[in-house]
């Protein structure tokens, strides 16, 4: 037994770059069709072409994850052009590092629709494919472990990615009488753009440099390593093959051994920076 999956179907929101970009590629090295999720053509066009240079098959799922009627959209082409589907990976999200005095309502609001209302979204409307799919039938959240953050400016993330949690906790037993597989995956610092983005908020707001800060707080995990986007594209082939078939309802942190409910430092205030995810 391997971890191919020949003839699967999978879509991966967020997948312009970073995370998404890597789990969506791994799918299609695997022999998957993916449907390569992204907010415009512009943005996934680098997606779409290393998959297939790769000699994989991708089609682009163009899609604000802001608007519910995009969504629906989006998911129908996508079951129309992959003729069905078989893994769902929610993968899509946004952070801005801002306490609660400064953090206007419509920032919060964003990151709540971004990492959470949106994989609802998107899981409702896939529901039936995923059935029919039965037990070749796989969700996969990508969840953090900034979810269990005790640290100044991370609120409305942390908030958003225990939702993601409690969600996909009750939608492994919606799915599980169906066969469906059900799980999340909770990354530590990874190497992205939204990561980077991140550190220069922070590094600004306390003063340092934001190289020394960035290497220093990539690597504060028990292996001292930094964690990159392929790392966690590995898990998410675990999970989606057969390999993964008796793992269901379960939050795995793929981290380097970091410790959950370190927010990482404060977030810049008057300056603080949005980052988006792929």
């Amino acid at each position: 037994m391997d971890t191919s999956l020949t003839g699967k179907r999978a879509l991966v929101t967020g997948a312009a770059d970073g995370i998404g970009l890597e789990i969506a590629l791994a799918y299609a090295l695997e022999g998957a069709a993916v449907a390569v999720h992204g907010r415009s053509a512009e943005r996934i066009a680098r997606s779409l072409q290393a998959i297939e240079s790769a000699g994989g098959k991708a089609v682009p799922a163009i899609a604000d994850l802001a608007d519910e009627k995009a969504i629906n959209t989006m998911c129908a082409k996508a079951l129309d052009d992959l003729g069905g589907l078989d893994i769902l990976v929610n993968n899509a999200g946004i952070c801005t590092l801002q306490d609660t005095s400064t953090m206007v309502p419509k920032t919060w609001k964003s990151i709540i629709a971004t990492n959470l209302t949106a994989p609802f979204l998107i899981t409702r409307a896939l529901f039936s494919a995923l059935v029919d799919a039965s037990t070749n039938g796989r969700v996969i959240f990508i969840s953090s472990i900034a979810a269990g953050a005790h640290a100044s400016g991370w609120g409305a993330y942390a908030a958003s990615k225990n939702g993601l949690n409690a969600y996909m906790h009750c939608l492994a037993d919606e799915l599980g009488v169906h066969g469906v597989r059900v799980n999340a995956i909770s990354p530590g610092w990874v190497e992205t753009k939204m990561a980077k983005g991140l550190h220069q908020g922070m590094a600004e707001d306390i003063g340092v440099t934001y190289e020394t800060h960035y290497a220093d707080n990539m690597r504060a995990n028990m292996l001292g390593e930094l964690l990159t986007a392929d790392t966690i594209a590995d898990m998410a082939v675990y999970l989606a093959s057969e390999r993964g078939r008796f793992i269901a309802g379960q939050t795995l942190a793929v981290c380097g051994g970091c410790v959950p409910g370190s927010g990482g430092g404060r977030a810049a205030e008057a300056g603080a920076k949005v980052a988006e995810g792929s």
